[in-house]
């Protein structure tokens, strides 16, 4: 009798922290979903639940031996309510940061890649004349062709992944 009691409370402590667990999720994906807009964040509900039903199925299999008692369900939602009504306040405030932070991060990196881009076109500029002419230059000489005097058009790719043609 001893060792059920004891598995009890191990169940219910887990479902207790199952509870703060889809309460932490939940307060991860409340920045983005706020950012994103409303279909993004319906998405996010939806990948919410998801996750969320995941959860209390994984619990339910392993600790509750296939079954999802009330009592469970119960100390689940306490632990969301318990976690929603202590601990949620400072680490929203946490994870909005953090993501202001990655978003401040892409931002420079988007710029950052914008002037390289740009710098490059100027640096590159002389490289892709000089490839120019000579391919115009190629394009004009025009050998004989080895079965008389008519000269060779040449061949040339219509596309990169194109059939050859004669010019």
């Amino acid at each position: 009798m001893e060792l059920d009691l004891r598995r009890q409370g191990l169940a219910l402590l887990l479902a207790l922290l199952l509870g703060a667990g889809i309460g932490l999720a939940y307060d991860l994906l409340r920045p983005p979903r706020r950012r994103l807009g409303p279909l993004a964040g319906a998405l996010l509900d939806l990948l919410f639940s998801a996750a969320s039903g995941c959860a209390a199925f994984t619990y339910a299999m392993g600790v509750g031996d296939g079954r999802l008692g009330i009592w469970a369900l119960g100390a689940a939602l306490s632990g969301f309510l318990l976690y929603m009504h202590s601990l949620s306040a400072p680490l929203l405030g946490l994870f909005t940061r953090l993501l202001d932070i990655l978003c401040a991060g892409a931002a420079a990196a988007k710029k950052t890649a914008a002037r390289l881009l740009a710098s490059s076109k100027k640096a590159l500029a002389p490289v892709r004349k000089w490839f120019s002419q000579a391919r115009a230059r190629l394009g004009r000489k025009k050998a004989p062709s080895p079965a008389g005097g008519e000269e060779d058009k040449g061949c040339r790719r219509t596309s990169f992944f194109g059939s050859w043609s004669r010019r």
